[in-house]
């Protein structure tokens, strides 16, 4: 074993043979003590004997192999949404970060001291989504392009953060009232609100729900679609997952409000005449009052409502609301997964089966009775 050290850097010699047969040497960095190159070394020479060859790992830059990334893999594989977050991510805080940094220089330790610098800067959620992207394109590096013999991600974690106190994720009803008070029947988002509060619908399906897909007979609606207009063109995509292709069955308030929206659709066309904008084939539930489709950019309005008058909470706050709700009123788990559209009962556990005001008031009660 042959290692030197060359400013405060180690380094591990190999050699192996080529498909002449000559003799080749290659002196890669180990670490930055003597230890860790003789533990790289006996790595290598492991993967050696294990593969038969000497695996040089690819001096690529890292930003240039997360553009090939997000193009090869992340478009192809994943939805719009999912490739925009990641893009963002890359464009914000890796390609910046790691401008000058080659594959097979990043090691572990350079990966958590660069999560550990996020510490305190942002909060746990992000850094999770920089670390969840970190993970998946090295592990496609490894596994697809072969450009890493393993992924320095594996051992790297979130660093530590103190507990925060629970937000609040749900509307009150007082909440409720104020909400449908600002945005009554005849405001354009008046539907989009009341068709996520009485279903669990989330933004995007709201959005791509057209008629042909509402039975207002059988009190049904089938979601089968997802509209996304964040970045780039509208997208109208299939469902988050294949469990989010579901029938909603609704009852006798929703069926009144979507009949209302039906009349207060034909009266903005007969008041705007030619200048309606609804387009040839166009079909939606949830439209502006001049007949186009309602779009996310649109919904801002009602999220930063809520962030000036409740301090936060969003649109996709009517969605835990309507689980919370069918949890505390004795409705089973598995009954409020399907109707969400999750992929396993467990995602809805995690997220929605907690101690709230109303079961812990009746906890108390059954114990102060029982004991």
């Amino acid at each position: 074993m042959y290692v030197r050290k060359i400013n405060n850097r180690w380094y591990y010699t190999i050699e192996d043979k080529d498909e002449q047969g000559n003799r080749k040497r290659h002196e890669r960095f180990g670490g930055y003590t003597k230890a860790e190159a003789e533990k790289a070394y006996r790595k290598a020479m492991y993967d050696m004997d294990r593969t038969g060859r000497y695996f040089e790992p690819s001096s690529m830059l890292y930003p240039d192999f997360l553009a090939e990334w997000l193009e090869k893999d992340i478009r192809i594989n994943c939805k719009p949404a999912t490739y925009d977050s990641y893009s963002s991510v890359v464009r914000t805080h890796l390609a910046k970060q790691f401008s000058h940094t080659a594959l097979r220089d990043l090691t572990p330790g350079v990966l958590q001291d660069y999560l550990n610098s996020l510490r305190g800067r942002y909060a746990r959620s992000s850094l999770k989504v920089i670390a969840n992207v970190l993970r998946t394109s090295l592990r496609y590096a490894v596994s697809t392009r072969q450009y890493l013999a393993e992924n320095p991600m594996d051992n790297v974690r979130i660093p530590r953060y103190l507990p925060e106190p629970p937000k609040q994720k749900v509307f009150t009803p007082e909440q409720l009232q104020l909400i449908f008070r600002r945005f009554p029947l005849g405001n354009q988002l008046h539907i989009s609100c009341m068709l996520s509060y009485c279903t669990g619908m989330r933004l995007g399906e709201c959005l791509a729900l057209t008629w042909d897909h509402v039975d207002l007979k059988a009190k049904t609606l089938d979601v089968v679609s997802n509209r996304y207009d964040r970045l780039g063109p509208v997208r109208i995509t299939g469902p988050k997952t294949a469990a989010a292709i579901r029938t909603i069955t609704f009852g006798a308030k929703l069926k009144a409000e979507l009949e209302a929206q039906k009349l207060w659709q034909a009266q903005n066309r007969f008041t705007y005449g030619p200048h309606y904008l609804q387009q040839p084939g166009e079909n939606f539930v949830c439209t502006q009052t001049c007949g186009r489709p309602l779009t996310s950019n649109n919904v801002k309005f009602f999220n930063m409502w809520c962030r000036e008058t409740f301090g936060g909470l969003s649109f996709h706050t009517f969605r835990h609301t309507h689980a919370t709700m069918l949890i505390e009123h004795g409705l089973a788990i598995d009954y409020v997964s399907k109707r969400l559209g999750h992929t396993s009962v467990y995602t809805t556990a995690n997220i929605y089966d907690s101690v709230t005001d109303k079961r812990e008031r009746e906890a108390v009660d059954v114990m102060d009775a029982i004991l």
